[in-house]
């Protein structure tokens, strides 16, 4: 008998778990501001989307949140593609545990929190043994939530707030989190020689908060730094000019914007038109910023990554040169990677469980040591990896690969 799990709105069959795994950063991420989760069942536009294939006792049935649409569709596509990829590879494979991995549906979030909790309830109102997803900590914070109290396996590629391991240990992650993502930028920042530094930061936003409280935090324990201006803004503005002269104003010699891409080339080039001629950083969550037209602004600017498609590790290459065999190179992101380890994780996981029961899979991932495209990790006590950072330097506009450092 498969375990049976009781939402306040649904009564659902749960199964068994599976799926295997990936790292260049932001955190991924977070996205849209954090709405109060709510127990709305799916929208009518999810509820007109073809209905999911019928479980058979020859597949292990999987669930998947990414945002599809909406200003992080190049993640949510990026997610889905390398999903697909990792179930292909699985079930050519011969499967886990001689059975065929099936997702049952790609549930788009839209990268809105009340969204990603009723993406969730579509999905355990089927036969799953398992989520992956979401990309966002602000919209998997209120899925892990309910997947705890449900008793539900989740497992998210990039939300990177510290929050969404700690609801409880049902929830896992295969990036790394903002309290070493944030500390890593600051060192990096600091190392170059940078002593007085400038903080923007979404103050609606959880993955922003998360980063902007570890940086300040960082920042503060180096000998002569400086934190010279702080400066919120929201996640929908567009506008940063009152920001950015006061960070010329300031003096700083390093800017951090710990938040996303879609707002990442407004950032740079008001900043620079503002007259700022200093190093830039940014957390993961700039992976697929657009740069075309403003190459030169983007000139002594970084940011942490989950991974580099350039770096030479075989796993990497593997995965790229699969990638873009499939679905070419424009959708080739750091989150698709994070995806694809999230799968491959909880596939390692089942078949060393033998199990894909929910519980006897969970119990497989604690602890679990995994070698992946993300880097090589074992997961600690609240389920989160401690892996390497990549940063990436932007060259003539183009995201390079700079380096690879372990955690500290």
């Amino acid at each position: 008998m498969k375990k049976k799990v009781v939402s306040l709105t649904l009564c659902i069959a749960m199964v068994a778990a599976m799926i295997t795994g990936c790292g260049s950063t932001q955190a991924a991420g977070s996205a849209a501001p954090a709405e109060e989760a709510t127990e709305e069942t799916a929208t009518e536009e999810t509820a007109e989307e073809a209905p999911a294939e019928e479980a058979s006792g020859d597949t292990i049935n999987i669930g998947v949140v990414a945002p599809l649409t909406g200003g992080y569709a190049l993640f949510g596509e990026s997610g889905k593609n390398s999903v697909e990829l990792a179930v292909k590879q699985l079930n050519e494979a011969g499967g886990v545990l001689g059975k065929q991995i099936n997702i049952v549906e790609y549930v788009d979030d839209k990268g809105d929190s009340t969204e990603a909790v009723n993406a969730y309830n579509r999905l355990v109102s089927q036969d799953i043994s398992a989520v992956v997803g979401t990309f966002s900590s602000s919209c998997t914070i209120p899925m892990a939530e309910r997947a705890q109290e449900e008793g539900m396996l989740l497992i998210t590629p990039s939300a990177t707030n510290a929050k969404v391991t700690l609801v409880g240990d049902h929830i896992f992650r295969a990036c790394f989190i903002d309290p070493i993502q944030g500390p890593m930028m600051a060192k990096f920042a600091y190392d170059e020689g940078m002593k007085k530094a400038a903080v923007i930061y979404a103050k609606d936003d959880d993955y922003s908060n998360g980063l902007y409280e570890s940086i300040s935090e960082a920042w503060s324990g180096f000998d002569g730094a400086e934190l010279v201006y702080t400066g919120e803004c929201t996640s929908k503005d567009a506008d940063f000019t009152a920001q950015v002269s006061q960070v010329v104003a300031s003096g700083a010699e390093v800017l951090f914007y710990p938040f996303m891409l879609d707002t990442v080339p407004l950032v740079v080039q008001q900043a620079r038109e503002a007259g700022f001629e200093g190093m830039i950083v940014g957390g993961d969550g700039w992976d697929g910023s657009e740069t075309s037209g403003i190459e030169s602004y983007f000139n002594n600017t970084y940011y942490t990554n989950h991974y580099a498609p350039e770096d030479p590790a075989e796993k990497v290459q593997a995965y790229v040169a699969a990638y873009k065999e499939a679905y070419g190179e424009d959708t080739l992101t750091s989150i698709g990677a994070c995806y694809y380890d999230a799968l491959m994780m909880v596939a390692q996981a089942m078949e060393t469980a033998g199990s894909a029961e929910t519980e006897d899979v969970v119990k497989a991932m604690t602890g679990m040591s995994f070698e992946g495209v993300t880097g090589s990790f074992t997961l600690d006590e609240n389920g989160d990896p401690k892996k390497p950072i990549t940063f990436v330097e932007f060259v003539d506009g183009v995201p390079t690969w700079k380096a690879n450092v372990e955690a500290e």
